[in-house]
């Protein structure tokens, strides 16, 4: 585990830094944060401030938009993002360490000098119509913006502030003011936090950073923070939401003229959704209140905050009776002398999540206030009083019964107020605070009855790598995938929360025949922990779940589409390891009955029947489609042409649909492996498409790239081509040659492949790329997943 300082530098400018050495990641990741929001924005326009989130990035007075900071970024194969919250604004990417300087000058560029270009406004003001209107209709942003609504009249959460085009007027003058007047003021070095994490010395970054960020204007005195309107009291205490499924959820709001608070937050939904024998959960689940509790922060500034609590299972009319539940609980562990205890572990187990993050998600992390143990604990003392009286709790009812329209700013909802329901009694518990982790105190013998597995292990390259370890087994049961997928999901909720309070993150991907677990963390927990879920996964299949709520349909169909590419055929327990010492692959091999060398999957070749279409029910709302084209062949000169040509599509496809037709929000173009099958993928998600018309412009798309491939810029594709080569490098960190080596096997290549991949690219030339286009199109094994029926022949 890493013990690298974090090094915090305030420049002359006001502007603050933060770095942090990884010194095994690949890459580098950063987080520009601006302290400003929508709440900050002009009331007047709600949405100004996500419309500028947009419009930094299409161009800026260095760099247009085509060499700006999304385009060089994603053409080096790193991923790049923002997000505009209530009180802040976020920039972050991810990337090789070695361009990190040309990127953050493009990113200082465009917060700088934006171009804001009235033509591009009007383009990026459909894409935020359309981005309105699906979270408008998304399930979850209904609930959160029901909950606003109990709070005190005049708070700024109560507002739906995604931006339209009736509340981005482009055409006045005065709006065209407003949006330079907000960006002028707000967007200064005083209001800026920059956090990096790479694999350079702190002090190397920090040198970076200081030495472009330092040439941003400063403020001229101190920005004026006003304080928040008023949470309470609430002027709602019980609503009743009409949604199309049934549940209960509760809110908390609070207010606290207390530092410290997202620390105390932070430790005290640990210990809130804590499944541990004699905790809330358990108590609750005893009682027959709810089987699932999820709490989260839906807001948090200046001492206030609003809690989510999902109760999964909860019936809908017990909202008091689990309230008081939790308040009791509250109250019981008010002044329990074991919460510094519980600090102590929360760092310890804080430092492990943290050993497993990405550079990017550390940066993010990073931003985060600091505060030491003393203060914590007064914020949570604090916490735990206001939380146990009642003035602060909202419940909220969900089910089918129509509602009227309440009046929320910038969207309707069907809700009404309830009225004030009797107290109630619940049966007094024992309530504890749960303290102490198994496989933190002691070393947990891994002990479980396994089938004979084949498990192969890779040593670790870099000291302190954190490990990672592989298991393939066969799914033993009958139904739909989406209940099967649920069902093994649903069952290991519990010890998937423990292991990632404990940094060992748990990713389980289910297919038609298999499932996949994937396990990173500290080599010396995964054994035990391996104990513990894989007897959960090879249990027979019994009662069915239902499958959960799906977020982004994109993304849904995105979880869905390996099932098209699975091989047919029995498959034991296999399993991989890379990063553990003799002592912990001894462990390993005291789980399994058996250890032998992992033997290679053979490949999936198309059947060639051309196109197969599957289509996945998806009710109402936008349309989305995903394309898989597999490779043709499994060579590595087929193999780097396609990689290569899927670099030079990836910014066209992106311009084209999103740009200049207008057709979606979400979208994604690049080369892809899908179980052992590689190959390219397009993805599009459209408000205004269908799925058979989406699938049309995406071949037309296709169709009009030969002319462009034909008369190519040498410069381009030197650059796509040395993008693609650093990006196939030998990989050092175990978590990223972990993934590389699984997706080997699965594929049925050899370790040195990537290696004969960037040999390949070396030598391509135009032509060849021009012959895998043909080979596109030949549709000779194309595999879509879309929301929509096949259009006709």
């Amino acid at each position: 585990m890493s013990d690298q300082p974090v090094l915090v530098r305030r420049l002359s400018n006001g502007a603050e830094i933060r770095v942090l050495q990884q010194p095994w990641a690949e890459r580098v990741g950063l987080c520009l944060r601006v302290a400003v929001g929508s709440h900050d924005e002009p009331p007047a326009y709600p949405g100004l401030a996500h419309f500028l989130e947009h419009l930094l990035f299409l161009g800026s007075r260095h760099y247009a938009a085509e060499q700006g900071l999304m385009a060089f970024v994603q053409g080096q194969g790193g991923v790049v993002n923002a997000s505009t919250q209530a009180r802040h604004t976020d920039f972050v990417f991810e990337l090789a360490a070695e361009q990190l300087q040309p990127a953050l000058l493009r990113l200082l560029d465009m917060l700088r000098w934006p171009l804001l270009q009235v033509e591009a406004q009007a383009r990026e003001r459909e894409v935020l119509q359309a981005e309105y209107q699906a979270r408008s209709q998304d399930a979850s942003c209904r609930i959160d913006h029901a909950l606003s609504q109990a709070l005190a009249a005049g708070h700024r959460c109560a507002d739906f502030l995604a931006g339209d085009r009736a509340s981005l007027p482009l055409e006045q003058t005065v709006f065209q003011q407003a949006l330079r007047d907000y960006h002028q003021n707000h967007y200064l070095a005083g209001r800026m936090r920059l956090t990096l994490v790479g694999p350079q010395p702190a002090e190397q970054l920090l040198a970076i950073a200081e030495e472009h960020l330092r040439q941003s204007p400063g403020c001229d005195d101190e920005p004026a923070n006003m304080a928040p309107a008023a949470m309470l009291p609430l002027r709602a205490p019980r609503l009743s939401l009409q949604h199309s499924r049934a549940g209960l959820y509760l809110g908390c709001a609070v207010q606290l003229q207390a530092d410290g608070l997202e620390q105390a937050l932070e430790l005290l939904l640990d210990a809130l959704q804590d499944a541990a024998p004699r905790g809330l959960l358990a108590g609750l689940r005893e009682l027959g209140l709810c089987q699932q509790l999820l709490v989260r922060v839906l807001y948090c500034h200046a001492g206030q905050c609003l809690l989510r609590f999902d109760c999964g299972g909860a019936e809908v009319t017990r909202g008091t009776e689990l309230r008081t539940a939790i308040q009791g609980w509250l109250q019981s562990v008010q002044d329990d002398p074991n919460w510094a205890s519980r600090l102590r572990e929360w760092h310890q187990s804080a430092a492990l999540r943290q050993l497993v993050a990405s550079p990017l998600a550390l940066a993010q992390h990073l931003q985060a206030p600091q505060c030491d143990e003393a203060c914590t604990l007064r914020a949570l003392k604090n916490l735990l009083a206001q939380m146990t009286a009642d003035d602060g709790w909202i419940e909220l009812q969900c089910s089918e019964q129509p509602q009227p329209d309440w009046p929320a700013g910038g969207l309707s909802l069907p809700l009404r107020a309830l009225p004030a329901c009797e107290p109630v009694v619940v049966v007094h518990r024992d309530w504890r605070l749960p303290l102490g982790d198994a496989l933190l105190q002691v070393k947990v013998p891994a002990v479980a009855v396994l089938p004979a597995v084949r498990l192969r292990h890779y040593a670790s390259v870099s000291a302190g790598d954190p490990a990672a370890l592989y298991w393939r087994g066969r799914l033993d049961g009958e139904g739909a995938w989406d209940e099967l997928e649920a069902t093994l999901q649903a069952r290991i909720g519990d010890i998937r929360q423990r292991g990632e309070r404990l940094g060992i993150v748990t990713q389980l991907s289910v297919q038609r025949e298999s499932w996949t677990l994937v396990l990173q963390g500290v080599a010396r927990l995964l054994s035990g922990f391996s104990a513990q879920i894989l007897p959960l996964l090879l249990a027979p299949i019994g009662q069915r779940v239902e499958p959960a709520s799906q977020g982004l349909l994109l993304r849904a169909l995105l979880q869905r589409l390996p099932v098209l590419c699975e091989a047919p055929g029995e498959l034991e327990l296999q399993g991989m390891g890379v990063g553990f010492s003799e002592r912990e692959q001894e462990q390993l091999a005291q789980l399994c009955t058996s250890v032998e060398p992992l033997l290679a999957l053979q490949p999936v070749s198309g059947d060639g029947g051309g196109l197969t279409w599957c289509q996945a029910a998806q009710p109402g709302g936008d349309a989305a489609l995903l394309l898989f084209c597999p490779l043709p062949a499994v060579d590595a000169y087929t193999e780097a042409a396609w990689r290569l040509l899927g670099q030079l599509l990836q910014g066209r496809f992106y311009q084209r649909l999103r740009g200049e037709l207008q057709l979606g929000y979400a979208l994604f173009a690049g080369f892809r492996q899908m179980q052992g099958q590689r190959g390219l993928l397009f993805a599009l998600q459209s408000p205004v498409c269908d799925a058979a018309g989406i699938f049309g412009h995406i071949r037309a798309f296709l169709d009009e790239q030969r002319e462009s491939l034909a008369t190519l810029d040498d410069t381009l594709l030197s650059g796509c081509r040395t993008a693609l080569q650093q990006a196939l490098r030998p990989l050092q960190a175990n978590l990223p040659r972990a993934e590389q080596l699984w997706q080997l096997h699965l594929a049925g290549l050899p370790e040195v492949h990537p290696q004969r991949v960037r040999e390949a690219l070396t030598a391509l030339a135009p032509n060849d790329l021009l012959k895998a286009h043909e080979q596109l199109l030949r549709v000779s094994d194309w595999r879509v997943l879309a929301s929509g029926a096949q259009p006709p022949a």
